[in-house]
């Protein structure tokens, strides 16, 4: 199973010197639950190209510093590209800026949340089909977003719910999934974060709140099963 990486963004330098890029928090993750994928990665937020559809078994969207909304020029194509991988039935799996992509894609609403900025450890309940996916009733993750899924995609299932993200997750009736958190981060890498540059870009309150929230165990390796069971399921069969 070829699976490609679609690198949204990359962490400052600095960050990456302790922690890797996004792509290989993301393989770190999967790749214990997916042993037998070939990981690949294609830093499109950089100017690299999508592969085209057929190349690959599968692609996952990561998490970036822009909005779905914003004027990179990345963005525009990408969405034109998901829809050639819909047509393809390539199997597409999304986190935070990839959840918000390929709902914001495929018809879905995408805004700044009511609520401001949710970041560190929340608990999400599960829909019966999530506790099917990820083998829990509710499943402790890391956040970090201020836009949120506001009108879910026609043709979308409830994967994952909060308070503060109502929509926190979806199955698509074609080969989609996605989630708003982030199960790929560590906590020390979103400590780094808020205790580095963050820390003068979000008042002091809430950064002291998200960092009170990290001590408690994550449920990463149950979601990493869910999304590996979901990419068993939805490749095609024959090598990419």
């Amino acid at each position: 199973m070829h699976l490609c990486i679609y690198e949204a963004d990359r962490p400052i330098p600095e960050h990456q010197a302790r922690f890797g890029t996004y792509a290989d928090m993301f393989e770190a993750w999967l790749a214990p639950a997916l042993p037998e994928a070939r990981f690949s990665r294609a830093h499109l937020a950089g100017g690299e190209a999508p592969p085209p559809p057929g190349s690959v078994d599968a692609v996952l969207i990561t998490g970036s510093r822009a909005g779905v909304h914003d004027a990179e020029d990345w963005i525009a194509p990408l969405k034109a590209h998901l829809r050639a991988l819909r047509g393809a039935r390539i199997p597409m799996a999304g986190i935070c800026f990839g959840h918000q992509l390929l709902a914001e894609t495929f018809g879905g609403r995408v805004a700044r949340a009511p609520a401001g900025w949710t970041i560190g450890r929340h608990l999400h309940r599960a829909s019966p089909l999530g506790a099917g996916l990820f083998g829990k009733a509710a499943l402790s993750a890391l956040s970090f977003h201020q836009d949120q899924v506001l009108e879910a995609p026609p043709g979308t299932e409830l994967l994952l719910s909060s308070p503060a993200s109502p929509h926190g997750g979806f199955r698509y009736d074609f080969p989609a999934m996605s989630v708003q958190v982030h199960p790929e981060l560590s906590p020390g890498y979103l400590r780094g974060l808020l205790e580095g540059n963050a820390v003068t870009a979000f008042p002091h309150d809430l950064v002291s709140q998200a960092l009170a929230t990290l001590g408690p165990a994550l449920d990463s390796r149950e979601m990493a099963e869910g999304f590996a069971r979901f990419f068993r399921e939805s490749v095609q069969p024959g090598p990419a």
